[in-house]
């Protein structure tokens, strides 16, 4: 006898709503500037991951402003 275990794939509505952990979040804002960071939130949408496609657009983009304001801050007190 064989058992067989067959991987089911979540339905679309479940894999749709699933949000990122706080951990992947943290993750995507600090390694916003990475071309592998937008490749995979992008394959977060390819896979119908829409929450996680639209959490981690967002946390890249709060990275970006993060460390856009600190070389800006950074620059002023050289100055």
């Amino acid at each position: 006898m064989t058992d067989k275990f067959e991987e089911k794939e979540p339905s679309d509505k479940i894999k749709s709503n699933q949000p990122l952990s706080g951990m992947q979040k943290l993750l995507f804002a600090m390694f916003c500037w990475g071309v592998q960071s937008w490749n995979h939130a992008g394959n977060f949408k390819a896979n119908g991951y829409d929450q996680k496609y639209i959490d981690a657009r967002k946390a890249m983009y709060t990275g970006l402003v993060i460390y856009g304001l600190g070389i800006v801050l950074f620059i002023l007190l050289l100055l």
